[in-house]
Protein backbone atom coordinates (compact mmCIF):
# COMPACT_ATOMS: atom_id res chain seq x y z
CA UNK A 1 0.00 0.00 0.00
CA UNK A 2 2.94 2.58 1.07
CA UNK A 3 4.34 1.66 -2.99
CA UNK A 4 1.32 2.35 -4.03
CA UNK A 5 0.92 5.82 -2.58
CA UNK A 6 4.59 6.63 -3.94
CA UNK A 7 3.91 6.12 -7.22
CA UNK A 8 0.94 8.11 -7.86
CA UNK A 9 2.59 10.68 -6.16
CA UNK A 10 5.61 10.46 -8.51
CA UNK A 11 3.06 10.32 -11.45
CA UNK A 12 1.50 13.65 -10.18
CA UNK A 13 4.81 15.38 -10.07
CA UNK A 14 6.01 14.28 -13.28
CA UNK A 15 2.55 15.65 -14.66
CA UNK A 16 3.13 18.94 -13.05
CA UNK A 17 6.84 18.97 -14.80
CA UNK A 18 5.31 18.33 -18.15
CA UNK A 19 2.74 21.13 -17.86
CA UNK A 20 3.87 24.20 -18.85
CA UNK A 21 1.64 27.40 -18.63
CA UNK A 22 3.19 30.66 -20.13
CA UNK A 23 3.30 33.80 -18.45
CA UNK A 24 3.22 36.78 -20.13
CA UNK A 25 4.50 40.07 -18.75
CA UNK A 26 2.56 43.28 -19.17
CA UNK A 27 3.38 45.77 -21.90
CA UNK A 28 4.38 48.67 -21.39
CA UNK A 29 3.18 50.91 -24.16
CA UNK A 30 6.09 54.18 -24.92
CA UNK A 31 3.02 56.82 -25.53
CA UNK A 32 0.38 57.19 -24.43
CA UNK A 33 -2.20 60.48 -24.55
CA UNK A 34 -5.00 62.19 -22.77
CA UNK A 35 -6.89 65.42 -22.15
CA UNK A 36 -6.92 67.40 -18.98
CA UNK A 37 -10.57 67.90 -19.61
CA UNK A 38 -13.49 65.90 -21.00
CA UNK A 39 -15.76 68.85 -21.78
CA UNK A 40 -14.88 72.58 -22.28
CA UNK A 41 -16.47 75.70 -22.56
CA UNK A 42 -16.54 78.32 -25.05
CA UNK A 43 -13.15 80.14 -24.75
CA UNK A 44 -11.97 77.59 -22.18
CA UNK A 45 -8.43 75.76 -22.33
CA UNK A 46 -7.76 72.56 -23.06
CA UNK A 47 -4.42 70.12 -23.03
CA UNK A 48 -3.65 67.45 -25.37
CA UNK A 49 -1.13 65.47 -22.95
CA UNK A 50 1.68 63.09 -24.01
CA UNK A 51 2.66 60.52 -21.49
CA UNK A 52 5.85 58.34 -21.76
CA UNK A 53 5.99 55.24 -19.86
CA UNK A 54 8.67 53.98 -18.32
CA UNK A 55 10.56 51.28 -20.31
CA UNK A 56 14.24 49.88 -20.53
CA UNK A 57 15.20 51.39 -24.25
CA UNK A 58 13.55 54.96 -23.50
CA UNK A 59 13.31 57.09 -26.71
CA UNK A 60 16.11 59.42 -27.51
CA UNK A 61 13.74 61.15 -30.68
CA UNK A 62 10.61 60.74 -32.21
CA UNK A 63 8.21 63.09 -34.16
CA UNK A 64 5.10 64.47 -32.92
CA UNK A 65 2.23 65.54 -34.99
CA UNK A 66 -1.34 66.94 -33.34
CA UNK A 67 -4.05 67.33 -35.97
CA UNK A 68 -7.11 69.54 -34.78
CA UNK A 69 -10.09 71.33 -36.06
CA UNK A 70 -9.16 75.17 -36.86
CA UNK A 71 -13.37 76.18 -36.52
CA UNK A 72 -13.37 74.52 -32.97
CA UNK A 73 -9.66 74.94 -31.31
CA UNK A 74 -6.84 77.58 -32.14
CA UNK A 75 -3.08 76.33 -30.82
CA UNK A 76 -1.78 78.65 -27.98
CA UNK A 77 1.56 76.83 -27.03
CA UNK A 78 3.49 73.34 -25.96
CA UNK A 79 4.25 73.19 -22.23
CA UNK A 80 7.40 70.69 -21.58
CA UNK A 81 8.21 69.16 -18.46
CA UNK A 82 12.13 69.25 -17.36
CA UNK A 83 12.95 65.77 -19.07
CA UNK A 84 12.73 67.42 -21.96
CA UNK A 85 15.72 70.25 -21.91
CA UNK A 86 15.57 73.26 -23.57
CA UNK A 87 15.97 73.73 -27.06
CA UNK A 88 15.87 69.29 -27.69
CA UNK A 89 12.31 69.89 -29.16
CA UNK A 90 11.56 72.35 -32.13
CA UNK A 91 7.89 72.85 -33.07
CA UNK A 92 5.95 74.18 -36.14
CA UNK A 93 3.24 75.68 -34.69
CA UNK A 94 1.58 77.45 -38.20
CA UNK A 95 0.77 73.96 -39.91
CA UNK A 96 -1.80 71.75 -38.86
CA UNK A 97 -0.98 69.07 -38.00
CA UNK A 98 1.20 71.10 -35.47
CA UNK A 99 4.36 68.78 -35.61
CA UNK A 100 7.20 68.82 -33.30
CA UNK A 101 10.79 66.82 -33.17
CA UNK A 102 12.60 65.80 -29.82
CA UNK A 103 16.11 64.71 -29.97
CA UNK A 104 17.64 64.08 -26.51
CA UNK A 105 20.92 66.08 -25.88
CA UNK A 106 23.63 63.79 -26.89
CA UNK A 107 26.47 65.10 -25.22
CA UNK A 108 25.59 63.33 -21.61
CA UNK A 109 26.15 59.58 -23.58
CA UNK A 110 22.99 58.39 -23.01
CA UNK A 111 19.34 59.17 -23.20
CA UNK A 112 17.53 60.89 -20.52
CA UNK A 113 14.65 58.61 -18.95
CA UNK A 114 11.11 60.20 -19.98
CA UNK A 115 8.01 59.35 -17.79
CA UNK A 116 4.42 60.55 -16.85
CA UNK A 117 3.37 63.91 -18.41
CA UNK A 118 6.53 65.11 -20.89
CA UNK A 119 4.52 67.02 -23.28
CA UNK A 120 1.18 69.48 -23.18
CA UNK A 121 -0.43 70.86 -26.29
CA UNK A 122 -2.44 73.89 -25.28
CA UNK A 123 -5.43 74.81 -27.35
CA UNK A 124 -8.66 77.51 -26.50
CA UNK A 125 -11.61 77.03 -27.55
CA UNK A 126 -13.34 79.47 -29.69
CA UNK A 127 -15.80 81.99 -29.08
CA UNK A 128 -18.57 81.27 -32.00
CA UNK A 129 -17.70 77.37 -31.67
CA UNK A 130 -20.55 75.15 -32.46
CA UNK A 131 -21.81 72.96 -29.21
CA UNK A 132 -21.02 69.04 -29.78
CA UNK A 133 -17.26 67.01 -29.50
CA UNK A 134 -14.52 67.66 -31.65
CA UNK A 135 -11.62 65.40 -32.60
CA UNK A 136 -7.69 65.87 -31.59
CA UNK A 137 -5.87 63.73 -33.45
CA UNK A 138 -2.44 62.77 -32.02
CA UNK A 139 0.20 60.38 -33.66
CA UNK A 140 3.82 59.60 -32.73
CA UNK A 141 6.42 58.29 -35.01
CA UNK A 142 9.92 58.05 -35.73
CA UNK A 143 10.79 56.71 -32.67
CA UNK A 144 14.92 55.28 -32.11
CA UNK A 145 16.69 55.09 -29.04
CA UNK A 146 20.08 56.21 -28.15
CA UNK A 147 21.76 54.17 -30.45
CA UNK A 148 19.75 55.77 -33.71
CA UNK A 149 18.42 52.50 -33.86
CA UNK A 150 14.55 52.54 -35.16
CA UNK A 151 11.88 51.43 -32.38
CA UNK A 152 8.74 49.87 -33.85
CA UNK A 153 6.35 52.60 -32.36
CA UNK A 154 3.89 54.31 -33.88
CA UNK A 155 1.00 55.31 -31.82
CA UNK A 156 -1.95 57.38 -32.76
CA UNK A 157 -5.11 57.96 -31.40
CA UNK A 158 -8.25 60.06 -31.71
CA UNK A 159 -9.38 61.78 -28.75
CA UNK A 160 -12.96 63.87 -28.42
CA UNK A 161 -13.62 66.52 -26.45
CA UNK A 162 -17.43 67.53 -25.69
CA UNK A 163 -17.81 71.79 -26.36
CA UNK A 164 -20.75 72.85 -24.35
CA UNK A 165 -23.19 75.12 -25.67
CA UNK A 166 -23.45 78.49 -24.18
CA UNK A 167 -24.74 79.66 -21.25
CA UNK A 168 -27.68 81.72 -21.79
CA UNK A 169 -28.07 85.67 -21.15
CA UNK A 170 -30.95 86.35 -19.26
CA UNK A 171 -33.30 87.97 -20.92
CA UNK A 172 -34.19 92.08 -19.97
CA UNK A 173 -37.70 91.86 -21.87
CA UNK A 174 -40.96 91.97 -19.58
CA UNK A 175 -43.67 90.87 -21.34
CA UNK A 176 -46.41 88.42 -21.25
CA UNK A 177 -47.10 86.03 -24.11
CA UNK A 178 -50.45 85.00 -22.81
CA UNK A 179 -53.10 86.57 -19.87
CA UNK A 180 -56.60 83.97 -19.97
CA UNK A 181 -59.20 84.18 -17.66
CA UNK A 182 -60.57 80.91 -16.29
CA UNK A 183 -63.83 82.40 -17.06
CA UNK A 184 -65.19 85.09 -18.70
CA UNK A 185 -63.91 87.12 -21.85
CA UNK A 186 -61.31 89.99 -21.86
CA UNK A 187 -62.10 93.18 -23.74
CA UNK A 188 -60.04 93.62 -25.90
CA UNK A 189 -58.79 90.26 -27.19
CA UNK A 190 -55.18 90.09 -25.29
CA UNK A 191 -52.24 91.35 -26.97
CA UNK A 192 -48.59 91.80 -25.51
CA UNK A 193 -48.65 95.32 -26.64
CA UNK A 194 -51.75 96.01 -24.99
CA UNK A 195 -51.69 96.64 -21.04
CA UNK A 196 -55.42 97.62 -19.98
CA UNK A 197 -58.75 95.52 -20.31
CA UNK A 198 -62.20 94.97 -18.81
CA UNK A 199 -64.21 91.72 -18.23
CA UNK A 200 -67.94 91.61 -17.28
CA UNK A 201 -69.13 89.02 -14.58
CA UNK A 202 -71.94 88.36 -12.99
CA UNK A 203 -72.93 89.70 -9.36
CA UNK A 204 -72.75 85.96 -7.76
CA UNK A 205 -69.11 85.90 -9.12
CA UNK A 206 -67.13 86.78 -5.93
CA UNK A 207 -63.59 85.60 -7.43
CA UNK A 208 -61.96 85.51 -10.89
CA UNK A 209 -58.61 83.51 -11.80
CA UNK A 210 -56.13 83.94 -14.58
CA UNK A 211 -53.86 81.72 -16.32
CA UNK A 212 -50.41 84.02 -17.55
CA UNK A 213 -47.07 83.24 -18.99
CA UNK A 214 -44.17 85.29 -19.61
CA UNK A 215 -41.85 85.81 -22.39
CA UNK A 216 -37.50 85.19 -22.49
CA UNK A 217 -38.03 83.04 -18.50
CA UNK A 218 -39.78 86.21 -16.73
CA UNK A 219 -41.78 85.50 -13.78
CA UNK A 220 -45.63 86.54 -12.78
CA UNK A 221 -47.29 87.98 -9.83
CA UNK A 222 -51.32 88.75 -10.17
CA UNK A 223 -52.08 91.17 -7.04
CA UNK A 224 -55.65 89.42 -6.06
CA UNK A 225 -58.53 87.34 -7.12
CA UNK A 226 -61.18 88.39 -5.06
CA UNK A 227 -63.67 90.73 -6.18
CA UNK A 228 -65.72 94.36 -4.42
CA UNK A 229 -68.90 94.11 -3.99
CA UNK A 230 -71.82 93.69 -6.92
CA UNK A 231 -71.90 97.01 -8.67
CA UNK A 232 -68.23 97.59 -8.61
CA UNK A 233 -65.56 97.47 -10.40
CA UNK A 234 -62.32 95.93 -9.27
CA UNK A 235 -58.52 96.09 -10.78
CA UNK A 236 -56.63 93.01 -11.22
CA UNK A 237 -53.02 93.97 -11.82
CA UNK A 238 -50.53 91.33 -13.36
CA UNK A 239 -47.01 92.32 -12.56
CA UNK A 240 -44.24 90.89 -15.00
CA UNK A 241 -40.74 90.73 -13.95
CA UNK A 242 -37.52 90.12 -16.75
CA UNK A 243 -35.42 87.29 -16.58
CA UNK A 244 -32.85 89.72 -15.33
CA UNK A 245 -35.31 91.53 -12.71
CA UNK A 246 -34.28 94.76 -14.79
CA UNK A 247 -37.32 95.81 -15.89
CA UNK A 248 -41.02 95.53 -15.01
CA UNK A 249 -44.66 95.94 -16.67
CA UNK A 250 -47.99 95.93 -15.62
CA UNK A 251 -51.15 94.59 -16.99
CA UNK A 252 -54.67 95.64 -15.41
CA UNK A 253 -57.79 93.88 -16.00
CA UNK A 254 -60.48 96.14 -14.50
CA UNK A 255 -63.07 93.86 -13.06
CA UNK A 256 -66.92 94.87 -13.46
CA UNK A 257 -69.25 93.07 -10.87
CA UNK A 258 -73.29 93.60 -11.83
CA UNK A 259 -75.19 94.73 -9.37
CA UNK A 260 -77.74 92.72 -7.81
CA UNK A 261 -81.62 92.28 -9.23
CA UNK A 262 -83.95 93.35 -6.82
CA UNK A 263 -85.79 90.30 -7.74
CA UNK A 264 -82.57 88.52 -5.45
CA UNK A 265 -82.49 91.26 -2.75
CA UNK A 266 -85.28 89.35 -1.00
CA UNK A 267 -86.36 91.21 2.50
CA UNK A 268 -83.36 91.89 4.59
CA UNK A 269 -83.80 91.78 8.97
CA UNK A 270 -84.18 95.15 9.85
CA UNK A 271 -83.87 96.11 14.49
CA UNK A 272 -86.23 95.65 16.51
CA UNK A 273 -88.35 98.94 17.16
CA UNK A 274 -89.66 100.08 20.73
CA UNK A 275 -92.60 98.32 21.84
CA UNK A 276 -91.53 94.90 20.85
CA UNK A 277 -92.42 95.94 16.38
CA UNK A 278 -90.08 94.92 13.61
CA UNK A 279 -88.85 96.79 10.57
CA UNK A 280 -87.84 95.49 7.21
CA UNK A 281 -86.82 96.74 3.69
CA UNK A 282 -89.47 95.82 1.08
CA UNK A 283 -88.04 95.71 -2.86
CA UNK A 284 -87.48 98.37 -4.74
CA UNK A 285 -88.31 100.92 -2.19
CA UNK A 286 -91.87 100.89 -1.96
CA UNK A 287 -93.30 100.48 1.49
CA UNK A 288 -95.95 97.72 2.75
CA UNK A 289 -96.63 98.23 6.14
CA UNK A 290 -98.79 95.79 8.55
CA UNK A 291 -99.83 96.46 11.84
CA UNK A 292 -100.45 93.71 14.46
CA UNK A 293 -99.70 95.00 17.68
CA UNK A 294 -96.11 93.41 18.05
CA UNK A 295 -94.39 94.30 14.35
CA UNK A 296 -94.00 96.54 11.55
CA UNK A 297 -92.72 95.23 7.78
CA UNK A 298 -91.93 96.12 4.32
CA UNK A 299 -94.16 95.37 1.68
CA UNK A 300 -94.80 94.98 -2.18
CA UNK A 301 -93.92 98.79 -4.22
CA UNK A 302 -96.28 101.38 -5.08
CA UNK A 303 -96.10 102.83 -1.69
CA UNK A 304 -99.83 101.37 -1.04
CA UNK A 305 -100.74 100.34 2.69
CA UNK A 306 -102.52 97.63 3.95
CA UNK A 307 -103.28 97.20 7.52
CA UNK A 308 -105.11 94.26 9.87
CA UNK A 309 -106.80 94.59 12.65
CA UNK A 310 -104.45 94.15 16.05
CA UNK A 311 -105.03 91.61 18.63
CA UNK A 312 -106.79 93.61 20.65
CA UNK A 313 -109.77 94.23 17.95
CA UNK A 314 -108.01 97.24 16.84
CA UNK A 315 -110.47 97.86 13.73
CA UNK A 316 -108.40 98.53 10.02
CA UNK A 317 -109.62 102.08 10.19
CA UNK A 318 -108.20 102.58 13.60
CA UNK A 319 -104.62 101.25 12.87
CA UNK A 320 -104.66 103.25 9.62
CA UNK A 321 -105.10 106.18 11.82
CA UNK A 322 -102.39 105.07 14.23
CA UNK A 323 -100.02 104.77 10.69
CA UNK A 324 -100.91 108.14 9.41
CA UNK A 325 -99.29 109.23 12.79
CA UNK A 326 -96.27 107.58 12.10
CA UNK A 327 -92.82 109.52 10.44
CA UNK A 328 -90.99 107.33 7.61
CA UNK A 329 -87.30 108.22 7.20
CA UNK A 330 -85.91 106.34 4.35
CA UNK A 331 -82.27 105.44 4.80
CA UNK A 332 -79.82 104.65 2.58
CA UNK A 333 -80.09 102.47 -0.13
CA UNK A 334 -83.20 99.57 0.90
CA UNK A 335 -83.34 100.04 4.57
CA UNK A 336 -86.00 102.25 5.95
CA UNK A 337 -86.22 103.84 9.70
CA UNK A 338 -90.12 104.01 11.10
CA UNK A 339 -90.74 105.92 14.55
CA UNK A 340 -94.36 105.13 16.08
CA UNK A 341 -95.78 107.80 18.05
CA UNK A 342 -98.03 107.68 20.82
CA UNK A 343 -95.73 105.00 21.92
CA UNK A 344 -93.37 104.99 25.00
CA UNK A 345 -90.35 103.64 24.99
CA UNK A 346 -90.13 100.14 26.92
CA UNK A 347 -86.62 101.04 28.44
CA UNK A 348 -88.42 104.12 29.99
CA UNK A 349 -91.78 102.04 31.59
CA UNK A 350 -88.77 100.08 33.42
CA UNK A 351 -86.92 102.88 34.86
CA UNK A 352 -90.47 104.67 35.94
CA UNK A 353 -91.59 101.43 37.87
CA UNK A 354 -88.17 100.99 39.14
CA UNK A 355 -87.88 104.25 40.37
CA UNK A 356 -91.69 103.88 41.97
CA UNK A 357 -90.73 101.04 43.62
CA UNK A 358 -87.54 102.92 45.19
CA UNK A 359 -89.83 105.26 46.23
CA UNK A 360 -92.38 102.75 47.77
CA UNK A 361 -89.72 101.29 49.65
CA UNK A 362 -88.77 104.45 51.21
CA UNK A 363 -91.74 105.03 52.35
CA UNK A 364 -92.63 101.88 53.87
CA UNK A 365 -89.08 102.31 55.76
CA UNK A 366 -90.30 105.36 56.82
CA UNK A 367 -93.63 104.21 57.89
CA UNK A 368 -92.19 101.32 59.91
CA UNK A 369 -89.35 103.46 61.72
CA UNK A 370 -92.33 106.02 63.46
CA UNK A 371 -95.31 103.40 64.10
CA UNK A 372 -95.73 103.58 67.37
CA UNK A 373 -95.54 100.26 69.54
CA UNK A 374 -98.87 98.84 70.78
Amino acid sequence: MKKKCLRVSFLLLLILTMLRIPAHAATIPYFTYSTDKSSVARGELIKLQINAGQVADTAAGFRMRVRYNTDTLSFVRTETSSQIKSGTMVTNSTSNPICSVYVCNVDQGFAPLLSGNIISFVFQVKDHASAGGTVINAHIDEVCNYAAKQLDVDIEENLTVAVEPPEEVPSDEACLSLLEPYSGVLTPEFSPDVYQYRMRVDYPVESVEFYARAEEGGSVKINRKSLFNPGTDTPIVTTVTSADKSNQVQYVVLVSRSERPAAAAGLASKPPLPGGQTAAAGKSGSTHTELTGKETAAGKSGGEQNFSADEHGKEPEQAAQTAARTDVNPGYGERNIYIIGNQMPVYLVGMLIAALCIMLGIVLCFYLKIKPKS
